[in-house]
């Protein structure tokens, strides 16, 4: 006789390979294509680094070589002004003449906008805009300040002291310094100082050019807001906003979903 085994039931498709659905549950839901390795991202960012780059040293350029130091001219009376200053220092010029410390801080920030920018998802395209504009307002004032490299001398007018800034170049026979007033052209016939009384003078320091004012003397003749900026600057507080604005949202929409919280770059 032969006996006769029943056949025994196949399992549940949910219970085959139980050791690979540990491994996807553990690894979590896929991330979303990073912008590093997405043409279009890098698009945007890289336009708008250019292009914002170009508007800021373009316009800085145009304000000195149009008002020089210290000119002003009205844009809208009350309300906008170009107004040329020099600014040694970082914002509200905290910092004056640490030249290198500020570069190396700029350097470390651009390095964290690329990051950022590797981590952040080909889909946040307003992201991409905003690290854009963060990176060129950087770079923007990190040219002035390895660029831009000037002496401060002071003047006598009947009137007061005036400091003027000045472009330092030494004669050909050794014997002076020859201070150019900057923005220098050719027509410009420079300050000759004597070299003993050079080296008395500040040394050279890497200033950043402001030229936007908005004038805020709206109670009396003390000013709300006293400093003066640049489309760097301009750029750098967009980027910023628009950062915090987004992890903003995203975090109140994984409170209303109750997920858990994630970066704004990398969610």
């Amino acid at each position: 006789m032969s006996s006769h085994v029943p056949p025994q039931p196949a399992a549940p498709r949910d219970e085959i390979g139980p050791a690979h659905r540990r491994r996807s549950e553990a690894s979590g839901p896929a991330r979303p294509p990073a912008a590093l390795r997405d043409p279009a991202s890098h698009l945007r960012l890289w336009s708008v680094v250019v292009f914002g780059l170009a508007v800021d040293l373009w316009t800085k350029q145009w304000a000195f070589q149009t008002l020089r130091q210290g000119g002003h001219r009205a844009l809208i009376p009350g309300v906008l002004e170009l107004r040329t200053t020099l600014n040694p220092g970082a914002l509200f010029g905290i910092g004056a003449g640490r030249t290198e410390v500020f570069l190396i801080a700029s350097v470390l920030a651009l390095v964290l906008v690329v990051w950022m920018f590797a981590q952040c998802p080909r889909q946040r395209w307003l992201t991409h805009i905003a690290l854009g504009a963060i990176l060129a307002g950087a770079l923007g004032n990190m040219y002035d300040r390895a660029f831009v490299d000037l002496v401060a001398y002071p003047l006598q007018t009947p009137n007061a002291a005036l400091v003027r800034y000045y472009v330092p170049e030494d004669s050909p026979d050794g014997q002076w310094v020859l201070l150019r007033e900057y923005p220098p052209t050719a027509e410009q016939t420079p300050r000759r100082v004597p070299c003993a009384v050079a080296e008395r003078l500040s040394p050279p320091v890497g200033y950043v050019r402001d030229f936007i004012k908005i004038p805020t003397c709206w109670f009396g003749d003390r000013e709300l807001w006293p400093w003066v900026f640049n489309v760097a600057d301009m750029l750098l507080v967009a980027g910023v906003v628009i950062l915090a604005l987004r992890l903003l949202h995203d975090r109140k929409s994984q409170t209303d979903t109750g997920s858990e919280p994630r970066t704004a770059v990398s969610g």
